[in-house]
Order: structure tokens, then sequence, then C-alpha cells
């Protein structure tokens, strides 16, 4: 019986003992988040000791090592040991002196995500360790696609897909789609692949019509390792066949004209141009047709507008006459002749005029008493001047 009881005293005893070992040395540690390529600090310190560090060993767990594995050791002279695989990447920033067992990480990859312990031992009451989280983030390949182009007609199809992938955490996709609210709708997936990155897709899904061609919408990501959220501008494509065709005059008529066909249809269509009843000569390049004119071009033009969803036509009749530019040019020929008689007879007139008004100022001199039409040094007799009266008198009787 008193053999009992000294055993359970003594177990009592170093029950306490224990308890008041373990509350009172003990290793602080911090867990830590970076982003993949970045170096990561893994910080570890033994407190409220002063026996004697025999060594610190650092261990890991991974999604490929289930189980703790040692990789790094330190000694109380401060030298290390790398083990099973990470080598150089690994470095003792810590100080033995101050019992820190901290560690530098460089060029995480994510496959380092995991938790780490960190093991000092002491001598005599043995080990102590703490576990450290080591979170790696990875900022999303983004992007925005339409992995197949919808047609005009189609109901209900993938309109565009938003994409970001190779992140962690999952990123979170969204769309800015303004006007166009109320006529599609949206749907997104998460996906997580074999490294432990996600994928998450976007989908906007709506019925396709031509209207919504070259639409725009934004497709905005967020993502713990981006310092702003990301917007990617976009625009849908629609396919649909050509739409009504036309014929334009695109330069001035001088002795040839140039007509372009004019159509809408997405994608892109073929031009080709034909003569109804008589082979094409005129220059041809894509959608432009360069026609003399001449009445040997007089006829019915055609332009055939084509994709893989279908095709068009558009018409152009051209009508050349050489009557009715013969016309013109005898008018042409006409009005000159007339301007020409009318500034021979302006100038004819004028010499008329003249003539006549010389005429006017001499008829009015020798009416003059005393005036001698022949001399204008001297004056007519006493004589010749009755003479002159009498025949005015029996003229005027």
């Amino acid at each position: 019986m008193i053999f009992l009881q000294h055993h359970l005293f003594l177990g009592v005893v170093f029950f306490i003992l224990l308890c008041s070992r373990t509350t009172a040395i003990r290793v602080i540690g911090r867990s830590t988040t970076v982003t993949v390529g970045q170096d990561a600090t893994l910080f570890c310190q033994l407190v409220e000791t002063s026996e004697k560090l025999t060594r610190i060993t650092w261990q890991k767990r991974t999604r490929q090592i289930l189980r703790n594995k040692n990789f790094f050791f330190i000694t109380p002279e401060g030298k290390t040991e790398s083990v099973n695989g990470l080598g150089d990447r690994t470095k003792f920033i810590g100080d033995i002196q101050e019992l820190t067992g901290t560690i530098l990480l460089k060029n995480t990859a994510l496959l380092d995500e995991g938790v780490y312990t960190c093991i000092f031992n002491i001598f005599p009451s043995g080990p102590f360790e703490t576990e450290i989280k080591l979170n790696i983030q990875v900022p999303p390949v983004v992007g925005v696609t339409t992995e197949v182009i919808p047609v005009v007609g189609e109901s209900e199809v993938i309109l565009a897909t938003c994409t970001a992938t190779k992140s962690r955490p999952a990123a979170d996709v969204s769309w800015r789609l303004g006007d166009l609210s109320d006529s599609v709708k949206v749907q997104t997936n998460v996906s997580a692949d074999p490294d432990g990155s996600f994928t998450v897709k976007s989908f906007l899904i709506g019925a396709a019509s031509k209207d919504l061609n070259q639409q725009k919408v934004q497709c905005s990501v967020n993502h713990t390792s981006l310092n702003k959220e990301l917007i990617l501008d976009y625009a849908l494509i629609i396919h649909y066949p050509p739409q009504v065709v036309s014929i334009i005059s695109v330069n001035v008529p001088t002795a040839s004209q140039e007509f372009q066909c004019v159509v809408d249809a997405n994608p892109q269509p073929t031009f080709t141009w034909s003569r109804v009843n008589k082979t094409l000569s005129s220059p041809v390049n894509a959608d432009r047709l360069i026609i003399p004119l001449t009445s040997d071009n007089n006829g019915l033009y055609l332009c055939n507008v084509s994709n893989q969803y279908g095709n068009g036509i558009g018409t152009l009749y051209v009508n050349v006459s050489t009557e009715s530019t013969a016309v013109c040019w005898v008018l042409f020929t006409f009005l000159l002749l007339g301007f020409i008689a009318s500034c021979l007879i302006g100038w004819k007139f004028n010499v008329f005029e003249r003539l006549r008004t010389f005429l006017s100022e001499l008829r009015n001199r020798i009416g003059r008493p005393g005036h001698d039409p022949v001399s204008t040094g001297g004056s007519m007799s006493p004589s010749s001047s009755r003479s002159q009266n009498r025949r005015e008198s029996s003229e005027s009787q």
C-alpha cells in the first residue's frame, strides 16, 4: 500500500513538472502568404528557456509529401545542412544566440505550399515544436475568347468565354454588360487542376443575332495576388451571310468611272464581278470595278458577294450614248459661235455710234452763221451772205 502511494505521488509530481515545463517553454511561429516566385520567410523562435540547444530541425508536409519529412538542419554553431531536395533554396537567417531558427525559402513554387514544422532540441527537456503554414498564391492567366463563333439564327449559344486559369486561390470572374444585361445571361464554372491551382470559366450565353455583332462587353477579374481589378474589353463576334448588296460610284466620272460593291456580312465576303451576255474586260480589284465610259461598255453588270453562310447579288446598268455626246458638242459649237458674233456686233455698234456722232457734230458746225466749212481761218462777204440767205428762204418756201 505504501509502495502504491509512493508511485502515485511520483506520478503526480512528474505530471505537474511536465505541465509546468510545457506551458513555460514553447516555440512561437508565424504563418505566411507569398506570391509564387517570391521568397518566403518562415519565422520560429524558442522562448522561456535557458537550456542548452542541441539542434534545430525543419520538416515539411505538402500535397506531394503527406507526412512530415526532414529537409533542413541547424547546429548550435550555426552550421546548416539541407536534405531531400530543397538544396540551395533554403537559407538560415535566424540567430542562435536569440534562439531563432528562421529560414528563407527562395523562389517559391506552388508545390512548396504546405505545413512547415520548426523543432528545437534542447537538453535536458527535449524537443519543442510549432507548425507554420505557408500559403502560395498564384495570379491568374486571363483572357476572353469565342471558341465556336455563333451564327445568326442560333439560340442559347455561348457568345464569349472569360477564363482565369492557373490561379490559387480561385479568381473571382464577372461581366460588365451595360445595355445587354437583359438580353444575355452568365454561367460560371470553377475546376481544380492537379497542381492545386484553379480554373474559372465564365460563359456569356444568349441568342445569336446580327445586332449583337461588335457589341462591347467587359470581363472583370479579381484575385488576392493582384493590386487592382483586371478589366478585359471584348467585342462580340457573330457570323451572318451577306445582307443587301448595293453598287455605288466612288469617283467623279471622266473617261472612266469607278464603282464599289457595298455589303454587310461577317466574315468578310469574296466579290465576283460579271457582265450579262458579254465577257467582262473592265479592271477589277476585289470590291472595285472600273468601267471606261464608251458605248462598247453599255450593259448590265453583276456583283456576286458570298461567304460560307450565303451570298447576295448587286446589279449595275451602264448606258453611255454617243448621239447625246454629239448633240452636246454641236450645242457647244453654236454657243461658242453666238458668243463670238455678239462680240463682233458689239464692236461694230461702237464704231457706227462714233461715226454718227462725228457726222452730227459736223452738220451742226456747218449750220452756224459765219462758219466756213472749207476754211476755218476767214469769213463770208456781205453779198455772199445775202445770196445764201435768199437760197435758204426760197428752200424754206
